[in-house]
């Protein structure tokens, strides 16, 4: 999948701060260096610092930005692999290899792992990994286990403040069902090492917070119950695998689909055309089912840890204003919900049900993801994060020595990262937001439109991310005695017109 889509913007935020500096708020002076410590007040610049040498390397890519993100994603499967095993009650090995494979064909786990918009990808490893060295630390009682373990959760937390809801369930539900292993391991050295590695990791966030009175909390941190539904709607679509059509894939409704003559297109059309078309999974009915026989699954912990951790981090989730009503939010429950499921289907009774119930729900998961790669090749990818992105970078490169001025969103990091900050890109969206920009930013406008070289990127204006801003623009720069001289309409691979590259002259 990782050509398919274009980059999106939050996809490429990321690389922001390689190019560009941040400012004084977000960055930490030293010998006469300014290091970044958060891109925003909840996200943090653990991904900027581990993809600095690849794209040094390698360059900025599609595959250079997603392929690691890929691997990371593997890497989780292998420590829920590892973690099932070690906590699974009844056939250990059998439920870490359904649990392993849950996971790794579950639509929104793969396609959040593929196109890392969210970020959660490193989430996801670290989380995992974080919960895998704690049983190490339980079976062995080597305290590197601990230390590792506490630093994966420290720099998940630096990485996405939203972590905070994971570490939350994982303290309740640590305490509540794995309270003896906890007492037992309850010392001053353990605290003391628990303490410092998990400050180490999460060093950049912390000190952030102390510069800035806790800005994280403050800005981030209020409550809200008036979405609840939608956000139950949302765990509902993102455990089907249904969440993403329409949003990063292109839906019929667009028109103009394109014949599939690659092997995979053809694959996909074989399949759809022989089986149908399915866009659930159902795994949320299933997960649901299962939760209502809990004689299956009772004495199992590790089944109570996951429904401990999905209850305890998802009422956070839909406590907090703003979040839990997206699927890169409440993709931070998983792996845990295929924890549980694994654990509850292989303690059914008999063991061919608990092998005919495995089977259909990866059935149900593959038969989502071939709808997915069906639509990718047919239909193209959709909103910000459609193809017609490439084209566009390759175009702006044409106008390099000349300033580009962005004026909506969805844009300018895609094309800051493509260009590797070559290009000498302006963002001019936020006087354009409103009807009546105030003086500052109507001379703003005015300074940008009198340069003659000055170049506009925009989307169409039925794709626009903030409606309106191309009208606003055209009517201002009518109104200063300038028209529009349109230099290139660029579109997607399906010939739907995406993007515009115009001037303006006197």
């Amino acid at each position: 999948m990782i050509p398919y889509a274009g980059i999106q913007d939050d996809e490429a935020l990321f690389a922001f701060p390689l190019w560009e500096p941040l400012g004084r708020h977000f960055e930490l002076r030293i010998f006469h260096r300014h290091l970044p410590l958060m891109l925003m007040s909840y996200l943090g610049t653990l991904k900027t610092a581990l993809y600095w040498p690849v794209l040094r390397l390698f360059g900025s890519s599609v595959w250079v930005l997603r392929l690691p993100v890929v691997l990371a994603g593997a890497v989780t499967v292998y420590f829920f692999f590892q973690l099932l095993r070690r906590s699974a009650l009844r056939n250990p090995m059998a439920t870490a290899i359904l649990g392993s494979f849950l996971l790794a064909t579950d639509p929104a786990f793969v396609l959040t792992n593929t196109f890392d918009w969210g970020p959660v990808a490193l989430e996801h490893v670290l989380l995992t990994a974080g919960c895998y060295s704690l049983v190490r630390f339980h079976e062995s009682r080597l305290s590197r286990y601990l230390a590792a373990g506490f630093f994966l959760f420290g720099l998940a937390l630096w990485n996405k403040a939203l972590f905070l809801w994971a570490l939350t369930g994982v303290t309740v539900g640590g305490l509540l069902v794995f309270w003896p292993e906890v007492r037992g391991a309850w010392t001053r050295r353990n605290l003391a090492t628990a303490a410092t590695w998990f400050f180490m990791g999460a060093f950049p966030f912390i000190l952030f917070n102390m510069r800035h009175s806790g800005s994280t909390v403050t800005e981030n941190l209020h409550f809200d119950s008036e979405f609840l539904m939608h956000k139950w709607t949302q765990f509902e679509s993102a455990a089907n695998g249904n969440a993403l059509f329409g949003f990063i894939v292109e839906e019929d409704s667009a028109g103009s689909p394109k014949t599939l003559r690659s092997p995979t297109g053809r694959i996909a059309e074989w399949v759809h055309d022989r089986f149908g078309k399915h866009r659930s999974s159902g795994f949320a009915y299933v997960f649901l089912a299962l939760m209502l026989l809990p004689p299956l699954w009772w004495k199992s912990r590790a089944a109570r840890f996951s429904l401990l951790f999905i209850a305890v981090a998802g009422a956070m989730m839909a406590a907090t204003k703003d979040a839990g009503g997206a699927v890169h939010h409440v993709i931070l429950l998983w792996p845990f919900p295929q924890l549980f499921a694994a654990v509850a289907i292989m303690a059914l009774p008999w063991r061919w049900m608990a092998g005919l119930a495995g089977v259909a729900v990866l059935t149900m998961n593959l038969l989502v993801m071939n709808q997915y790669i069906f639509q990718l090749e047919r239909n193209g990818a959709a909103g910000n994060f459609t193809d017609a992105l490439f084209p566009l970078a390759g175009s702006l490169e044409s106008h390099r020595q000349q300033p580009i001025w962005v004026i909506d969103w969805g844009i300018y990091y895609t094309m800051d990262l493509a260009a590797r900050g070559h290009l000498p890109l302006g963002y001019a969206g936020d006087p354009l937001r409103t009807e009546t920009p105030n003086a500052t930013e109507r001379t703003q406008l005015a300074a940008v439109l009198a340069n003659s070289n000055s170049i506009f990127v925009a989307h169409v204006p039925e794709r626009e991310a903030f409606q309106g801003v191309n009208e606003r623009l055209d009517r201002f720069a009518e109104s200063a005695g300038y028209r529009k001289q349109m230099i290139e309409v660029v579109p997607d691979s399906n010939g739907r017109p995406v993007f515009e590259i115009f001037r303006f002259v006197r």
